[in-house]
């Protein structure tokens, strides 16, 4: 089902849904609070049994009926299928992709629509590694996917399939409350890989939870997550989590398991905050999101550090350690400094601290208010977070028929010849291409497919998946020479 990657803590194992499997379940009671009288220790419980039940089995079918089909089930794979079919989605059915993939390491996952022309949302860990992809809705129709951006460091992705006027998803406008239902839609075991998505239920049982270990060992920042009890196991990496009403509250990613058991687990899923719907919108054009980076390691103060340090409130994060040649240390920070403010925000913990300081502007100094025996201020001129593994605009790729493809890069270098106007460029091409005999090569552009120009490759891959192979001819240019060239797709 793909490969897995745990972190143990404290006989407990921290896994990344898409990855490793996780188990829950939840029951439903009614209750109603029974008014004490005078001099009770404790407040009763009434058990109430008449609830609704009837209703509320109702509402769950209802929200799974309306939204199941913007939750797609995803196929990833680190080989390559040098397949024409399963670059068409008229070409290409559950059985016969789930033959191909049957010969090759597959890693299952979740996503849903947030956009009609066919943009999704998944976890980074599921496509991350990935070379070929294909999503299947929940009417049964697949379609092949490229990512179009991603950051790791908060483990999403955006794909994009050759589809339009699909649905798309909600989010919810209330905050997240403990004890409200939830409902899971998905792909577990990847079960849903043929279609007919999969719905468990649960209830929010924290919020604002975080998972310090395991984003240390995967280098992602998991914090202010939502604690559920909705029933997930591997393959619901990357879906959604829905409130009562029909709307995404959270992308379920995470989740604990109690070692040498197969008992009910502990879920996770990523807030869908105003926050993570900005990152969702910067990843769909391509852009990529800029962390800030100070250069320290942080705990939260104990209330003796506090004291020694002259802060009397239950806030800040204490420095432990200090890297060098980091924004911290040119900003003359120190080993026992509590920091309690970020611009104007208030710094809780040292989780808040982690994502305050990775959320701060790179492009000018920030202030931040820092306790050492007394209280000042200091300017940190941050720096941007290294982060190569990114997907965005200008290293998107796709593959097709031996050549590895990507978008005409910004500077261009190829002399004597102009940069085209439009076109998608020849990273790389393997031996046994068709189009090796035709001169195709590293650098080759292609400027058209069956005579339509192509500017990205979402609109190379909408390209292929339209047109017959036999049509697809392609107009060329080879960057070095500027010589133009007509090949054609056909076996």
């Amino acid at each position: 089902m793909g490969r897995a990657v745990a972190h143990s803590a404290r006989g407990r194992t921290v896994a990344l849904l898409g990855l490793t499997g996780l188990l829950a379940s939840c029951s439903a009671l009614g209750v109603a609070p029974h008014t004490a009288g005078a001099g009770t220790a404790s407040a009763k419980l009434q058990v109430v049994d008449n609830f609704g039940a009837t209703e509320l089995e109702q509402r769950f079918e209802d929200v799974a009926k309306r939204v199941s089909g913007s939750v797609v089930a995803i196929s990833a794979t680190e080989a390559t299928l040098e397949t024409e079919a399963t670059l068409r989605s008229d070409d290409i059915s559950p059985d016969r992709l789930g033959g191909l993939l049957e010969t090759v390491d597959r890693t299952v996952g979740t996503g849903f629509v947030v956009d009609p022309d066919g943009y999704i949302v998944t976890n980074d860990h599921v496509v991350g590694k990935a070379e070929q992809l294909w999503v299947t809705t929940d009417q049964h129709k697949i379609y092949p996917a490229i990512v179009v951006g991603s950051d790791p460091r908060a483990d999403l992705a955006i794909l994009k399939i050759p589809a339009t006027n699909l649905p798309v998803v909600h989010y919810a406008d209330a905050p997240v409350r403990r004890g409200q239902w939830t409902i899971a839609i998905g792909n577990p075991y990847g079960l849903a890989g043929g279609g007919e998505m999969s719905v468990s239920v649960g209830v929010v049982s924290a919020t604002n939870r975080s998972l310090p270990r395991l984003s240390g060992k995967e280098d992602r920042l998991y914090a202010d997550l939502i604690q559920t009890t909705a029933q997930i196991n591997p393959g619901n990496s990357g879906g959604p989590l829905f409130d009562l009403a029909g709307n995404v509250i959270g992308i379920n990613t995470a989740v604990i398991l109690p070692q040498h058991q197969q008992t009910n687990g502990i879920g996770f899923a990523i807030p869908a905050d105003s926050h993570v719907m900005r990152i969702i919108e910067n990843l769909k054009e391509g852009h990529e999101v800029v962390y800030g980076y100070l250069g320290v390691k942080v705990t939260s103060p104990s209330p003796r550090e506090r004291r020694d340090a002259g802060l009397h409130d239950d806030v800040g994060a204490r420095i432990d350690s200090v890297e060098p040649n980091s924004p911290a240390l040119a900003a003359k920070l120190q080993v026992g400094d509590i920091i309690t403010k970020i611009g104007t925000d208030t710094v809780r913990d040292s989780d808040d601290f982690v994502r305050l300081v990775g959320n701060a502007p790179t492009d000018h100094p920030v202030k931040a208010t820092v306790y050492r025996k007394g209280v000042r201020t200091v300017e940190i001129a941050l720096k941007a977070r290294e982060n190569s593994v990114a997907v965005k605009s200008d290293n998107q790729r796709f593959r097709w028929r031996g050549m590895l493809l990507g978008p005409l890069p910004a500077r261009w270098d190829f002399t004597p010849s102009k940069r085209p106007t439009c076109g998608v460029m020849v990273i790389g091409i393997d031996a046994h291409s068709p189009f090796v005999p035709q001169g195709v090569r590293a650098g080759t552009v292609i400027t058209s497919v069956a005579g339509q120009p192509v500017h990205s490759l979402a609109e190379l891959q909408k390209l292929i998946n339209d047109t017959p192979a036999q049509q697809c001819k392609l107009q060329l240019m080879n960057a070095t020479t500027a010589v133009v060239s007509a090949a054609s797709a056909r076996d």
